[in-house]
């Protein structure tokens, strides 16, 4: 509970001290209906289950002429037909940035507490799911930018990461991170720049501590006025539970248009896994591509393939179509239909798939 009372306190504060300055108010609500076959992604489906959620989220900005802050609230709530099946659960979730600006210089520190269902964090981690459970996630950090002259910049960024389960199948672990940018500004359109990095990964349980050591070198280019691209390589070394030396890289190319928008990604990465006890090295590809039908219409469609390593390694894929129309200022509706499916080494498979429809309500004012 201290990191809760610390971020309503800093709230407080912000409220008292928005004299003189420019606020911003930022609220949204939505309301969603699912319907998910598989939701485990279990070998044999147990059948489905129909999910209704209430996502609410609300934002505060407060600026100065030096200072930013930014408080914000959130809670999902969702209800599940068959509970034994799919829970259901309440995610709530708080978060405090503050930032001080200088003339060549700024900082920003920032905390934030979030909740969330592991058969969806697990998917986008590993691609599989391991066990439906709650995962709770606590930061606190801080990032230094400096301007060392006119065209290079430091960057300074530490982290301290504790994720706990409410599942015993699932370790516990906190993370610390540092990390270091210098980067160089070769023109308005390219950049290029140095990031080395150290994370410490200490499971809360009888498990063995790991350490990563990590660098990339990579460039960011606008090859033309619609298309960008960022690159990186480099080489991370884990020791620990599993030892080993891996070559880990990215590539993004991002593509707007008048009415297309697409991108594509490829990162290799070596990140911490609660289900794993450490860290493990991950392969992520994917394709997104989006059309503006007409005045506020937008259809987009996108998949991914995602490899993980380790004892419990395999590839898992998501696939997933969606349409959304604006009808105000303020309201849009939703609708999109998922495809998961994976593959462990053991040749064990599973497949599932969800349609969801919603209706979204936004405001941002003063």
């Amino acid at each position: 509970m201290a990191p809760l009372k610390a971020l309503l306190n800093a709230a407080a504060l912000m409220a008292a001290c928005s004299t003189g300055a420019h606020a911003q108010h930022t609220v949204r609500i939505a309301t969603e209906v699912e319907r998910i076959e598989n939701p485990l992604l279990s070998n044999v489906s147990p059948g489905g289950v129909n999910v209704v959620r209430v996502i609410a989220d609300y934002a505060y900005v407060l600026e100065t002429e030096r200072t930013r802050s930014r408080f914000s609230a959130g809670a999902l709530l969702e209800r599940s037909s068959d509970t034994v099946l799919l829970a259901s659960r309440n995610y709530p979730s708080l978060g405090y940035t503050w930032a001080y600006n200088w003339p060549t210089a700024d900082l920003e520190l920032r905390a934030n507490v979030a909740e969330a269902a592991t058969r969806n964090t697990q998917f986008e981690e590993l691609g599989r799911v391991v066990i439906d459970a709650r995962e709770r996630t606590t930061v606190t950090g801080a990032i230094w930018n400096k301007e060392l002259t006119e065209r290079t910049r430091l960057t300074v960024d530490v982290a301290n990461n504790r994720v706990t389960y409410d599942s015993p199948l699932l370790e516990s672990y906190r993370e610390v991170e540092l990390t270091t940018r210098f980067s160089w500004e070769e023109s308005e359109r390219s950049t290029y720049f140095f990031e080395p990095g150290f994370g410490r990964l200490t499971p809360t349980g009888p498990g063995v501590d790991s350490t990563l050591s990590r660098w990339v070198v990579g460039t960011r280019r606008e090859l033309s006025p619609q298309l960008a691209m960022t690159a990186l390589g480099g080489q991370a070394r884990t020791r620990g539970l599993r030892p080993a030396t891996e070559l880990v890289g990215s590539l993004q190319l991002a593509f707007t248009g008048n009415r297309w928008t697409s991108g594509a990604e490829w990162t290799r990465d070596v990140r911490p896994i609660g289900s794993a006890s450490g860290y493990v090295t991950t392969d992520v590809l994917g394709a997104r591509a989006g059309y503006q039908i007409g005045e506020g219409t937008t259809l987009s469609a996108g998949t991914s393939r995602s490899r993980w390593g380790g004892p419990t390694g395999g590839v898992g894929h998501v696939s997933n179509v969606a349409l959304e129309k604006v009808l105000t200022d303020r309201w849009m509706t939703m609708l999109s239909v998922e495809d998961r499916r994976f593959r462990d080494l053991a040749g064990v498979s599973g497949r599932g798939w969800g349609i969801r429809a919603g209706l979204v309500y936004a405001y941002s004012g003063l």
